[in-house]
């Protein structure tokens, strides 16, 4: 009596692997027309171009020189969203806009992170437009991060983060604007700052092929029949605080 009920646990435990391996393999294919969210970035692609009307984009660090004009002025930064966004939310890549503040604490440096701009990647909301001053005077640079997220967004699991489990993962991709010579920043100007997230096997976009217009309430890439540039990437307006 006991053998049998040996055999018939051992047979158990063989349809039970069974079966873990046959999920592994064939889950995959079944939740396949879900949307991966993509390999966490690796860098930040940034165009710019001036504030005249239907100015060429290039590449921002073909910038030559700093504005000094911005010492003793600050800096206005208006942002008003993400464009080129994939239309289901957890697929986006960009979350937030941080903008950090230099500050003395007594004879210590220190910064205080400013959250700009954020999205859901649960609901797809961004925030409101905003547009805030920064004091350049004394680092005479502006410093940012732009937050990204690849994986299933935090919130109630799905079925497929329950079976096979993709983990947020989170990275902060750094952004110096500066007046001075400063090795792995770009130039501080008048004008518009186009921040594009680049993941594994993303190319650089081609700045030429695109202009800035406004596209529901916000600055976006369009190419020159007027389409909404296909990958995802956010505006920064940056202008003297202070005439």
């Amino acid at each position: 009596m006991s053998n049998r009920h040996l055999m018939g646990r051992r047979q158990f435990l063989v349809v039970t692997s069974t079966c873990a391996v046959a999920t592994a393999a064939v889950g995959p294919k079944l939740f396949a027309a879900e949307p991966a969210a993509g390999a966490p970035p690796k860098r930040l692609a940034i165009g710019y171009t001036t504030l005249g009307e239907q100015t060429a984009v290039m590449d921002a660090a073909t910038i030559t020189a700093g504005d000094g004009g911005f010492i003793g002025r600050g800096a206005r930064i208006a942002v008003s969203g993400a464009s080129g966004a994939p239309l289901q939310p957890r697929a986006r890549r960009a979350v937030e806009l941080v903008t950090h503040f230099s500050y003395f604490d007594g004879a210590e440096r220190r910064t205080a992170p400013f959250r700009a701009w954020g999205c859901s990647r649960t609901t797809g909301c961004q925030g409101s437009p905003v547009s805030f001053t920064v004091p350049v005077d004394d680092v005479q640079k502006i410093t940012f991060s732009v937050g990204t997220e690849s994986g299933m967004p935090e919130g109630p699991g799905s079925r497929r983060q329950m079976l096979f489990g993709e983990p947020t993962q989170s990275a902060a991709l750094p952004v110096v604007l500066t007046v001075q010579n400063e090795e792995g920043a770009l130039k501080l100007a008048r004008g518009f700052y186009v921040f594009v997230p680049l993941f594994e096997g993303d190319r650089d976009p081609r700045w030429s092929d695109f202009e800035l217009r406004q596209v529901e309430g916000r600055w976006t890439l369009v190419d020159h029949a007027g389409v909404v540039a296909p990958f995802e990437h956010f505006v920064l307006r940056i202008d003297y605080a202070a005439s």
